[in-house]
């Protein structure tokens, strides 16, 4: 059953929709409608699946524009299940004449979820953002403990065909005392630019203040570094993106392991502001089973749609 909340959301939407259009045709605005379905699955059975309809009262264009999104999110595992209900105020835009942000704020009826960024707009790219949402992990959904994640990012030009970048943050995990530190960096370089080939060396690493601590996957440390061949390419108006990685990952107490990654995307071409993006992916992330011991695997899907009008 739909929560009043949410219910009171939707109808706010329809009650607004024919002012929005009166006035999207008074000051030539456009509107849209767009959807985000999301599927994820770890090694120890647990799995998220997210699925979110969007309106743009106000669409100028990609960067530009504000709306609702209402979002179903379940959340399961050998045993369990919990299904929660969203309501979102999403938005991009300008932050002066040099950054520009987006986000989406809401609730899931107990606490404030969502995502918040704001980007330079010149060659050396600055990031800052932070992300809320629940600790997917079955602890986590049964007692309401949200994780929040902070931090920044730059993108470094170095040359024609080289680049590369960084990411720090922190993330605290709604519950007890651990703070994780995290550190990531890409180094990026273009074998061939006119076919859409590069080689890149991704780096990561984090430390747990409080190892153990909950459900969920937390060492001392661990680290991971993977060799990756990129390839992305526009063909009759598609877009089509391709990423395999192959490396070693390592955590505290334990022994070097190989490290795997996949990852695929298509776009369809854009019609009238309409497409379609398929994004599907593997990696070997590490998780924390029911038994106690550590397994390596995730995969996910995502399919988004978006209609101007």
């Amino acid at each position: 059953m739909m929560k009043p909340y949410l219910l009171t959301a939707a109808l706010a939407l329809a009650a607004a929709a024919p002012a929005a259009l009166a006035q999207a045709e008074t000051d030539g605005t456009t509107q849209a409608v767009r959807t985000d379905l999301w599927v994820g699955s770890d090694a120890d059975g647990n799995e998220a699946r997210k699925l979110a309809l969007g309106w743009d009262v106000d669409h100028r264009d990609i960067e530009h524009w504000w709306g609702l999104k209402v979002e179903h999110a379940r959340f399961s595992g050998r045993g369990w299940r919990d299904d929660q209900d969203r309501v979102f105020v999403s938005g991009a835009g300008d932050a002066g004449e040099r950054w520009r942000w987006d986000g989406d704020v809401g609730t899931n009826g107990d606490d404030l979820i969502g995502r918040a960024s704001i980007h330079s707009l010149d060659a050396y790219r600055k990031e800052f953002f932070i992300e809320r949402d629940v600790l997917e992990t079955r602890n986590g959904v049964a007692q309401g403990w949200v994780q929040t994640f902070a931090g920044a990012g730059i993108d470094v030009p170095m040359s024609e065909r080289w680049s590369a970048s960084g990411v720090a943050g922190l993330q605290d995990f709604g519950v007890g005392d651990n703070l994780r530190t995290h550190l990531r960096g890409n180094v990026v370089f273009a074998v061939a630019p006119e076919q859409g080939l590069s080689l890149q060396l991704r780096m990561r690493y984090y430390r747990n203040s409080e190892p153990r601590e909950a459900d969920y996957y937390s060492p001392r440390w661990y680290g991971e570094a993977l060799g990756v061949v990129g390839w992305r390419r526009h063909v009759g108006g598609y877009q089509y993106t391709a990423r395999a990685g192959l490396g070693r990952q390592r955590s505290a107490g334990d022994t070097s392991k190989r490290a795997r990654m996949l990852e695929v995307g298509v776009e369809t071409p854009r019609w009238k502001d309409t497409w379609l993006r398929l994004d599907a992916g593997y990696t070997d992330t590490p998780v924390l089973t029911d038994a106690g011991t550590d397994s390596y695997s995730y995969r996910y899907l995502r399919l988004q749609a978006f209609v101007a009008f």
